[in-house]
């Protein structure tokens, strides 16, 4: 007859209890994973859904957050595996081999665990960039604004600045007229050939004014020959020599001419004198 070999007592219970722990703190730590995973998944949906609206500064936070938290449970995962490792099962083979498929399945969800993680960094890395590049484009923005608003005033400005109406009495003049057409920062005599002669606007012709001394010295040029008392001016302004015109009509009063401007808009030519002084 074959010996029937005799168990200590309280092993099979002892070894049950030690895997039913193991069993216990490795779906601990499944679950532990599985929720971490779902947040990451959850996280990243809302983030894609809501990219426009939401604020880096918290989203940064966030993570943060969830990255420590997954370190620690990263460092908890690792020793609980070092520690099962060093500690293999005896006795049934199938709850060896269960045991094998359940360590197998454990680092799979790690490795996976891990290869998410990386894909949150790179989007971070891109929600970054992006951010970036909006910011650059919103000080473009207000840069063109700036320099359209800029623009917009000066054309303002410019449109308005032969709206100028000199007050004063308006006499009939007998003395002989001098026509001078001031356009493009200068000055020069209107050759008249027949009555009722029209002027365009001049371009590049005449004296350049820029100042008292070339105002005094386009005066003496003009009105060589011709004294107060004898000649009148009329004056044609048209807004690129309006302020040629300022400095022409200083001089002019200083030296007692009667003087009659005439304001045009840029491109409308001048028909006639009005005849007269102010």
């Amino acid at each position: 007859m074959r010996r029937r070999r005799r168990r200590r007592p309280g092993t099979r219970a002892a070894t049950s209890d030690a895997f039913e722990l193991f069993l216990d703190a490795l779906c601990n730590a499944l679950g532990v994973i599985m929720f971490i995973l779902l947040c990451l998944v959850v996280f990243a949906k809302v983030t894609k859904g809501t990219q426009t609206a939401v604020d880096p500064v918290k989203i940064e936070a966030e993570i943060t957050a969830l990255e420590a938290r997954a370190a620690a449970l990263e460092l908890t995962l690792a020793g609980l595996l070092q520690a099962l490792a060093a500690m293999p099962p005896s006795g049934d083979p199938a709850l060896i081999k269960r045991w094998q498929e359940l360590l197998a399945s454990l680092e799979e969800m790690r490795t996976k665990k891990l290869a998410e993680v990386e894909g949150e960094k790179n989007a971070r890395a891109k929600l970054a960039a992006s951010a970036a590049a909006l910011q650059e484009a919103e000080q473009r923005k207000r840069n063109l604004d700036a320099e359209l608003a800029r623009l917009d005033d000066a054309r303002k400005r410019q449109n308005t600045v032969i709206q100028f109406v000199r007050v004063a009495r308006f006499k009939p003049d007998a003395r002989k007229a001098v026509l001078v057409l001031c356009g493009d920062a200068r000055v020069s005599l209107a050759k008249v050939e027949k009555k009722d002669q029209s002027f365009s606007e001049p371009s590049g012709t005449g004296i350049p004014v820029s100042d008292a001394a070339s105002a005094k010295l386009a005066v003496r040029q003009l009105m060589e020959g011709r004294v107060p008392t004898a000649w009148r001016v009329e004056i044609a302004v048209w807004p690129s020599g309006f302020t040629a015109y300022k400095l022409l009509e200083r001089e002019l009063i200083e030296q007692r001419y009667g003087i009659n401007p005439l304001p045009l808009p840029s491109g409308e030519s001048l028909q006639e004198g009005a005849g007269g002084v102010q």
